[in-house]
């Protein structure tokens, strides 16, 4: 069994040696000695459009977080630094310290959280590597106590023991590992494997530290059912639309079929498919898991194998984010235009619906009072899990 309290004591240890060593000195010697300033600065301001959303000491903790990844990550300067004479003149104990945090290649990780053994300690698994690893944080601690988290990105360094996160913690409330790879292939398109996330990462890991831009975006639920894009393409040489009519309502419009799954066509699962003549292709398209395995399930009724994963499966708050950091709009589906119409009923009487939840909650928020959510969704016809996003995106705003 491991004895935590020794290892939370080498932890405060490394804390403080961290905070003398990195925070106070090697920072700045680095950034002197490398010129990196000017190129850091460079870099930050192509999310000049990002950082405006942050304190400013929080882009001062970015740009920290940034140069100590350039310092100690794989085949990182702390290697050559070691030689300088300079360092020479740390007392030995902090030159130990640094000598073994070139031991071990500091990393960022996205990871999950699969067990907490002690106070402030977390076993982590990496969603990308499979790894699994502990980790002290007591700013995870500090995060959980007021956020739901689904998803962590951290710097971390190993202390012989443990690893430890350095700099600002991204906690996502709404991006799971999908969302993660959907934004690393928007960054980088030539990404086909998820271990090649990392290897991104760790080449520049800028774009990946906007996210915290998106951090507390909430998840969207709908009557129990998650509101996620779900997409898949295939070749396919052609389809027998009029042996797809029992299942399916068609539409057609400039070479383009658009199919929509009886019962599910509509809010909220928007489970369709689209088969352009001319291209060849055939497009599966959902807005929750349900309603494309539904999709799927039916469409494979008429002797097709499609596979109940789509290509891509990204929540509405990472599309958002990324095109926001990206700065360029992005399009999912480029069928879905030929078949706008004006809004149904049903989705009238929904928009109404949330509205008039607004409305309320803001005016017994603006009269200094505390409104019971529950209540408040029951009235106005809504999902109280829908409401309770809603509340919470309301009061963040």
């Amino acid at each position: 069994m491991k004895n935590f309290k020794e290892i939370k004591a080498l932890c405060e240890e490394n804390s403080k040696m961290s905070s003398v060593v990195i925070d106070e000195f090697l920072l700045y010697y680095t950034a002197a000695r490398y010129n990196l300033e000017r190129d850091m600065n460079r870099r930050f301001a192509s999310y000049m459009h990002i950082m405006r959303e942050f304190q400013k000491e929080w882009v001062n903790l970015l740009k920290a977080q940034f140069i100590v990844h350039k310092i100690f990550k794989k085949d990182g300067l702390i290697k050559k630094m070691l030689n300088h004479s300079t360092l020479h003149n740390l007392l030995k104990k902090e030159r130990d310290y640094l000598e073994r945090q070139a031991l071990q290649p500091w990393k960022f990780s996205f990871s999950v959280i699969n067990g907490q053994p002690a106070e402030n300690f977390y076993n982590m698994t990496d969603v990308f590597t499979g790894g699994e690893y502990l980790l002290y944080s007591p700013g995870v601690t500090d995060i959980i106590k007021n956020q739901s988290v689904r998803l962590w990105f951290n710097l971390i360094g190993y202390n012989g023991l443990c690893w430890q996160s350095y700099g600002p913690i991204g906690a996502y409330s709404s991006f799971d590992p999908d969302d993660i790879y959907f934004f690393a292939t928007e960054v980088n398109p030539e990404i086909e494997y998820d271990d090649e996330v990392l290897d991104d990462v760790e080449h520049d890991p800028l774009p990946y530290m906007m996210l915290l831009s998106g951090s507390v975006y909430p998840v969207t639920v709908h009557k129990g059912d998650e509101i996620v894009i779900n997409m898949a393409e295939y070749d396919l040489d052609t389809l027998d639309t009029m042996g797809l009519s029992g299942n399916f309502r068609k539409e057609y419009n400039a070479g383009v079929w658009r199919l929509s799954l009886k019962g599910k066509g509509g809010i909220p699962h928007f489970s369709q498919a689209y088969y352009d003549e001319n291209e060849k292709i055939l497009l599966l398209s959902a807005m929750t898991d349900r309603g494309f395995q539904a999709l799927v399930k039916n469409i494979n009724k008429y002797g097709f194998h499609f596979s109940e994963k789509p290509f891509v499966r990204v929540h509405p708050s990472m599309l958002i984010v990324t095109e926001r950091i990206l700065k360029r709009k992005i399009t999912l589906n480029k069928y879905e235009t030929l078949f706008t119409v004006e809004s149904s009923e049903e989705e009238k009487k929904e928009i109404e619906q949330l509205n008039n939840f607004m409305h309320m909650v803001l005016d017994i928020v603006n009269k200094g009072g505390d409104p019971d959510i529950e209540d408040l969704a029951r009235k106005t016809g809504i999902d109280v899990e829908t409401a309770r996003d809603l509340f919470r995106l309301l009061m963040k705003k």
